[in-house]
């Protein structure tokens, strides 16, 4: 059961991080084109493929959980604790990219060009995408080498 359980949950955050991590970039990268039309165009799924990628995500750690129970992980070791920090860092992140992109489409959809491109420039911005990516990887790290960071 826990190789099924361990299956399911390495597949649910992949689906969910595929989901959540594609599209933020191709939006962030439209956005800096300047182009409202192209922007506006490749939102229109955005709120759906956000609730998906979060049913992913919660989904993915309920079976995480049931996964550590059924294979008796200690839930208190210390890589599982890295990685528990680290998704509180990678929601708050998503969180805030998730009002920037909102605001972004707010502001093509209103074809206001110039703070269209000022906010697709904000340095908070792009240092949130980054930050994305590198929580990312630091996840999948934490998760498949198990590091004893303490």
């Amino acid at each position: 059961m826990f190789v099924f359980l361990k299956f399911l949950h390495v597949s649910a955050m992949f689906a969910a991080t595929s989901l959540a991590v594609g599209p933020i970039v191709v939006y962030y990268l439209v956005a800096r084109t300047g182009d409202a039309g192209a922007l506006k165009t490749a939102m229109r799924f955005d709120e759906a493929l956000e609730r998906t990628a979060g049913g992913f995500y919660g989904l993915g750690i309920l079976v995480g959980a049931a996964a550590a129970l059924t294979g008796s992980l200690d839930l208190t070791a210390p890589w599982l604790l890295t990685a528990y920090a680290l998704v509180v860092v990678l929601i708050v992140n998503n969180l805030y990219l998730s009002l920037r992109m909102r605001a972004l489409r707010e502001l093509a959809i209103a074809g206001n060009t110039p703070a269209l491109a000022a906010l697709s420039r904000a340095r908070a911005l792009t240092a949130s995408i980054a930050a994305l990516g590198l929580i990312t990887l630091a996840l999948v790290y934490t998760m498949v080498a198990k590091p004893t960071l303490f």
